[in-house]
Formats: structure tokens, C-alpha cells, sequence
């Protein structure tokens, strides 16, 4: 990322940040509320469009608006938001497989039901969460089913907003 500015009307976020994270490296950063920290993740990512500034993932030009260089970012990365965000009319294990077959809907279901109960296994979670909603979880249980989602691709770039 080179030059990275985020503004909100007169309110500067970013000026001209520059980063660099190589493969195999793991970074947090570290801020109050209100700082910025999601609105860098979601620069990178390219959910927010930058003021100024360059951003390469993974290859990927963040900021091309081409489809293929979307599609790759999307595909290798894996992203837990702040509030888990999942969708409320889901089970955890339809949250955890709607990855998985956006970009490989090929397989048979019972490949999805399993993958889904082995990352919400890996997450930490008990295997009877795969059929439970959203809303019957605590809060730190909907977080570990955003993890699982997160992971469900086995993503080489993972980006966790307030783990």
C-alpha cells in the first residue's frame, strides 16, 4: 500500500500511509475507537474507496474495478468484521458454507455440511452450533462463527477486526 488517505468530509483518517506485509508475516494494529483501524481494513479489502493512494493484495490491484483482480482478492482472503456480521436467517452452518459456494458451488451438499462442521470444530465451537441461528448464540460464540467463516476457504490472507 503506498499513500493510502481516508478522509470523512474535513476529518482526515489516513495521510499518505504507506505498508507493507509480506507473506508469512502477521500484523495487528492497534488503535482507540474511532481511529481508524476498520477503516483501513476495509480500504484494503476495497469495501471503501480511498481518497488517495495504491493497494496491491496479494498481486491484486484493490483499486482497478476490475472484476478479476476482485474475484482474487475475494477468493484469498478471509475476514471476521467486528459484529461477526453474520446473516440472521442462516444457521452458523449455512453462514460458514455461503463462501465456500460462492466459489466452489460444484460439490455435492454433504462436502459443504462437512466443511462447514469441520472450520466451526476448528473455531472452537461445538459441532450442535452448525444448526443454531445467529441469535442463539452469545456474542463470543457469534464471533467464533464469523471466524469459521472466515477460515472456510482457507484463506493465505486473513484480516480480523477485533478478534
Amino acid at each position: 500500500m503506498r499513500g493510502l488517505t481516508n478522509r470523512f468530509g474535513s476529518q482526515t483518517v489516513h495521510e499518505d500511509l504507506d505498508l507493507d506485509v509480506r507473506r508469512g508475516e502477521i500484523l495487528g494494529v492497534v488503535g482507540g475507537s474511532g481511529t481508524g483501524k476498520s477503516v483501513l481494513m476495509r480500504s484494503i479489502l476495497g469495501l471503501r474507496e480511498p481518497d488517495a493512494g495504491s493497494i496491491h493484495v496479494l498481486g491484486a490491484d484493490a483499486r482497478s474495478g476490475r472484476f478479476a483482480d476482485r474475484q482474487h482478492i475475494t477468493r484469498n482472503t478471509g475476514v471476521l468484521f467486528q459484529d461477526g456480521a453474520l446473516f440472521s436467517s442462516m444457521t452458523v452452518g449455512e453462514n460458514v458454507q455461503v463462501p465456500l459456494k460462492e466459489h466452489h458451488g460444484e460439490f455435492p451438499e454433504r462436502w459443504y455440511f462437512e466443511l462447514a462442521l469441520l472450520k466451526i470444530k476448528l473455531a472452537g465451537l461445538p459441532a450442535d452450533a452448525l444448526d443454531k441461528l445467529p441469535a442463539q448464540l452469545s456474542g463470543g460464540m457469534r464471533k467464533r462463527a464469523g471466524l469459521a467463516r472466515a477460515l472456510a476457504l482457507d484463506p493465505p490472507l486473513l484480516f480480523l477486526d477485533e478478534p
